[in-house]
């Protein structure tokens, strides 16, 4: 009667550790995607960031305190950083009908120059303004040349 008592403990332990290790293997099995597209928003009251793909509505991912913001060399980002339009890649898992980003990193876009172009009229200087600034020159000139001589003299001292 032992004999079968044990057999049977026995094989209710093994029927319990081998439900305990399906479970904690399906838990631990989690499909991590990466999507590319470009930044549109992020809604801070919402934690909610929206990225603009190849779809046809831009894709919303909700954004934990274990979201983590990079550039391409790993340097952390601020999301207030990100602008608009900045191509990303996003990892993420779904949680329901949730896409929850673990890893959001940031492309480094290429920089669009601007110029402007500003035009001046300009008129000849009359006798007076001439004279006005070729005195403001000479006075400036009389200040470097003290301000010189004050150096070489600190210098030999």
């Amino acid at each position: 009667m032992k004999t079968n008592t044990f057999k049977i403990g026995a094989a209710l332990l093994a029927v319990a550790i081998s439900v305990c290790c399906t479970q904690a293997r399906a838990q631990t099995a989690t499909t991590v995607t990466t999507t590319r597209g470009a930044f549109t928003e992020f809604v801070p009251g919402s934690e909610t960031l929206v990225v603009r793909t190849d779809a046809p509505t831009p894709v919303r991912y909700v954004v934990t305190k274990q979201t983590t913001f990079v550039d391409e060399t790993g340097t952390p980002v601020l999301v207030n950083q990100i602008a608009p339009g900045s191509p990303l890649s996003v990892q993420y898992t779904t949680t329901g009908d949730r896409l929850v980003a673990s890893r959001i990193v940031v492309q480094h876009a290429p920089v669009v120059e601007r110029s402007t172009t500003t035009t001046t009229t300009t008129r000849p200087l009359t006798h007076d303004e001439k004279e006005q600034a070729k005195e403001q020159i000479e006075k400036r000139k009389d200040a470097l040349d003290k301000a010189k001589d004050k150096l070489d003299d600190d210098d030999d001292d």
